[in-house]
């Protein structure tokens, strides 16, 4: 694993399982599936990522559609479009910001 911040984290067991995630011999924005979540890595380029149209496709996002912003571990975070959770957003009653 290349990264010692990756190595200490949450995130731990999860690449130890996939080394091709861990060393990003992963191709930037491919997918791969592990007990049931898929999991890729993205540059962060100017303070934002760049989902190319053939993984927006793969996660049946469009332009324009909101993704929110979910804390997973203490190093990552999710991009949420569907689900429980967002659900929950939809109906809370405060302000979230959008970005």
């Amino acid at each position: 694993m290349s990264e010692p911040l990756l190595f200490r984290s949450k995130l731990n067991h999860i690449l130890k399982e996939n080394s091709d995630l861990a060393d990003r011999t992963l191709k930037e924005g491919e997918l791969i599936s592990y007990k049931g979540r898929k999991y890729g890595w993205l540059t962060l380029k100017d303070n934002g990522v760049h989902l190319s149209p053939s993984l927006m496709q793969m996660l049946d996002i469009k332009v324009g559609d909101k993704l929110l912003a979910i804390r997973s571990s203490d190093i990552a975070f999710t991009l949420g479009a569907k689900g429980a959770l967002i659900q929950k957003a939809h109906e809370y009653t405060g302000e979230i910001e959008v970005f």
